[in-house]
């Protein structure tokens, strides 16, 4: 299972627990993970078997409505509880060049954190974002000198940059809406 599958199921389970396979996929599939996360709608329930065997997410219940198949319900455990935060803080603080869908799991689950570690978060994406692309200038260089590296591939150092100054834009933006008291974050929920 790939991180980010383990990381969205364990999230999704934090969110919505007591939760059943089916419920989970269903409102999985409203937030498009099988686009931005390479997540089919099949493979939620392999991954919360898969996280029942490593002891992430327990089993709860058994449910038997009427004709319906029996749903089992799962809530996380206090190690499931560990490993999505661990999982998380990875995609929050870390910036991936080429793939895309550890910053599209923040917006899913960066409520489970305080505002003040989101916003500082936010703070070391943009910073490192610059480092990266400055990076990049030096690899198109290299591109440029070789004898073997045909002229296009700087094509891909090209489109990084500018999809990485995209999601330092998106950083910005939702640094100044955080700061301005857009959304509730679990410190707020605690004491409202």
């Amino acid at each position: 299972m790939s991180t980010t599958t383990r990381l969205v199921v364990l999230g999704a389970v934090h969110q919505f627990q007591p939760v059943h396979g089916y419920f989970l996929r269903r409102e999985l599939m409203t937030w498009h993970v099988d686009e931005w996360a390479n997540i089919q709608p099949g493979s939620i329930y392999n991954a919360l078997r898969s996280l029942e065997k490593d002891g992430y997410v327990a089993e709860n219940t058994t449910e038997v409505e009427g004709k319906r198949p029996a749903r089992t319900t799962y809530t996380i455990t206090p190690e499931g509880e560990v490993e999505f935060l661990r999982l998380f803080r990875s995609a929050l603080w870390e910036v991936e060049v080429f793939d895309t869908k550890p910053v599209m799991s923040i917006v899913s689950f960066m409520h489970v954190l305080s505002r003040r570690e989101v916003i500082e978060a936010l703070e070391h994406r943009i910073t490192k974002i610059d480092a990266i692309v400055l990076s990049n200038t030096y690899n198109i260089e290299d591109t440029a000198r070789s004898s073997t590296t045909p002229d296009y591939v700087r094509e891909i150092f090209e489109l990084s940059t500018i999809r990485l100054r995209a999601e330092q834009q998106w950083a910005r933006d939702l640094r100044e809406r955080l700061l301005a008291g857009e959304y509730v974050f679990a410190d707020e929920k605690a004491a409202g």
